[in-house]
C-alpha cells in the first residue's frame, strides 16, 4: 500500500509542473491537482476500511462474461484491443463486451472478439478542453443516461469487469455499481479499494506492460504476451472517392495533434515530404477538419502534385487509407495507433520531455502525461525536442529500402 501512496504523491507533483505547456493543459493539470487533493482523504479511509482485500489471493477461474471499461479517446480505445486476442486465447468461449465513449464506436466496430458495445459518457472527458466541439447535451442528461445504463448492465452479471484507466477520471464507484463478481483495477485508480483485484501500475514502464497486469487475475501469462491491437472497420469506397488521384505507392503522414506540444515545425515537414516526393512517392496528409489550416500550410510550402490532404473522412475510410499505405509518419496520437493496428511500419514523434516513454524520458516527477506507443520492432521513435529532418529522412530511407 505504501507503493500506491508514493505513486499518488508523484501524480500530485506532476500536476504542479507548468513549464512549456499550453494554457489548456496547464488548466487541466491544475484542476486535476485540486481534484486529487480533495479525493486523497477518501482514498486513505477506503484503504483502511477495505484493507483485507489487499491480501486476497488466487485468480478468476473460467470467466464466461467479461466487460472491458475504456472510457477514453480514439487512440486509447484502439490501443486497448491488444488485450482481446490474449483473453480469447486463454478463454475461447468467453463473451467479451466493451464499455466506451460513444464517439469512439467506429474504432472497435466489427472487431470479431467483441460481442456487445455499451456507451458511457464521462462528463470530464465529454467537456475536455482542447478537443473538437460538438453538440453536447446538458450534464444532467449525460448523468441520467449513465445511471440508466448501470441498471441495464447489472443484469448481465459479469464474471469480471476490467477498469483500464489509471489516471483521472478513473473512478471505480460506477463499475462497482455494475455488481460484477470481480472488479479489476489499477492500484492508483480512484477508489481502487473497491476493486476485488488490485494490480500494480508502474509509472516508469511501457503502458501496454501495465495493461498486462490487468490480465494477471485471469491467469494470463504476462511474459509470453505480444502487442497486437486490431482494427476491422473499413470503407474502401470512401477511400477511393476522397483520393481519386492516388494511383501509386503512397505514404501517410499525420503531422498535427490537439496538443501543440507534440507538433513539429512546418519547414521540417517540408524537407521530409520533399525527400519522399522526389523519390516518386505520393504523400497523404491526414488530420481533422479543424486542423486543416495547418495541413494547408504544409501543402503550400511543399507545392507538389504528389501531395494530398484529407481532413473530412470517416474512421472506416481513414482505416482504408492507412491499410493501403506503405508506411506511416506522424505524432503519437490516434493515427499512430491505427497504423500499428494495421501492422504498418511507423516513424513516431514523441515529446519525451512531457509524455513519458520508457528509455526516452528521464524519471522526473512532473511527467504525469504518458505516451502509449509501445517499443516494438515496427516503431521508430523520434524525440521531438531534439530531432532533425535529416534524422527522420534517414529513417524513411530505411523503410524505402526495406531494411526495417
Amino acid at each position: 500500500m505504501l507503493k500506491k501512496y508514493k505513486k499518488l504523491f508523484q501524480k500530485f507533483l506532476g500536476n504542479i509542473y507548468r513549464k512549456s505547456l499550453e494554457w489548456q493543459r496547464n488548466l487541466i493539470k491544475a484542476l486535476k491537482f485540486f481534484y486529487l487533493l480533495a479525493m486523497f482523504p477518501i482514498e486513505i479511509v477506503g484503504d483502511i476500511l477495505f484493507l483485507g482485500k489487499r491480501f486476497k489471493k488466487g485468480k478468476i477461474h473460467n470467466p464466461k462474461r467479461i466487460l472491458i471499461v475504456k472510457i477514453d479517446q480514439f487512440g486509447d480505445v484502439l490501443f486497448s484491443t491488444f488485450m482481446l486476442p490474449l483473453i480469447k486465447e486463454k478463454y475461447p468461449e468467453a463473451q467479451i463486451d466493451y464499455l466506451i465513449n460513444p464517439k469512439t464506436e467506429f474504432v472497435i466496430k466489427n472487431n470479431p472478439h467483441i460481442s456487445n458495445i455499451y456507451y458511457w459518457e464521462d462528463p470530464f472527458l465529454h467537456f475536455l478542453l482542447g478537443r473538437e466541439k460538438s453538440n453536447k447535451p446538458p450534464i444532467w442528461k449525460i448523468l441520467k443516461r449513465d445511471f440508466d445504463l448501470v441498471k441495464t448492465i447489472r443484469k448481465e452479471n459479469y464474471d469480471a469487469v476490467i477498469n483500464t484507466r489509471a489516471y483521472s477520471p478513473s473512478t471505480n464507484i460506477f463499475w462497482k455499481l455494475l455488481r460484477p463478481k470481480n472488479l479489476i483495477a489499477f492500484d492508483i485508480a480512484e477508489q481502487s479499494f473497491l476493486a476485488d483485484f488490485w494490480v500494480d501500475y508502474d509509472l516508469y514502464d511501457e503502458e501496454w506492460r501495465n495493461y498486462l497486469n490487468l490480465l494477471l487475475p485471469l491467469g494470463i501469462n504476462k511474459s509470453k504476451a505480444e502487442f497486437k491491437p486490431g482494427f476491422f472497420n473499413f470503407n474502401e469506397k470512401e477511400f477511393m472517392e476522397k483520393l481519386p488521384g492516388l494511383n501509386k505507392k503512397f505514404i501517410v503522414i499525420s503531422p498535427v495533434s490537439f496538443d501543440k506540444e507534440r507538433n513539429w515545425p512546418v519547414e521540417r515537414w517540408k524537407e521530409v515530404i520533399d525527400f519522399l516526393t522526389e523519390r516518386n512517392y505520393q504523400v497523404v496528409l491526414t488530420g481533422l477538419k479543424s486542423q486543416e489550416n495547418y495541413l494547408l500550410s504544409i501543402s503550400a510550402a511543399v507545392a507538389s502534385p504528389n501531395l494530398f490532404i484529407i481532413s473530412d473522412i470517416s474512421i472506416p475510410g481513414l482505416g482504408s487509407v492507412f491499410n493501403n499505405a506503405e508506411f506511416f509518419i506522424g505524432i503519437d496520437s490516434f493515427p499512430a495507433h491505427l497504423a500499428l493496428a494495421l501492422n504498418k511500419p511507423i516513424i513516431c514523434f514523441v515529446n519525451e520531455q512531457i509524455y513519458f516513454l520508457k528509455n526516452f524520458s528521464q524519471k522526473k516527477f512532473y511527467m504525469d502525461a504518458r505516451c502509449m506507443i509501445p517499443l516494438v520492432d515496427k516503431v521508430k521513435i523520434v524525440p521531438t525536442t531534439n530531432s532533425t529532418s535529416e534524422y527522420v529522412i534517414s529513417l524513411a530511407e530505411e523503410l524505402i529500402g526495406g531494411e526495417m
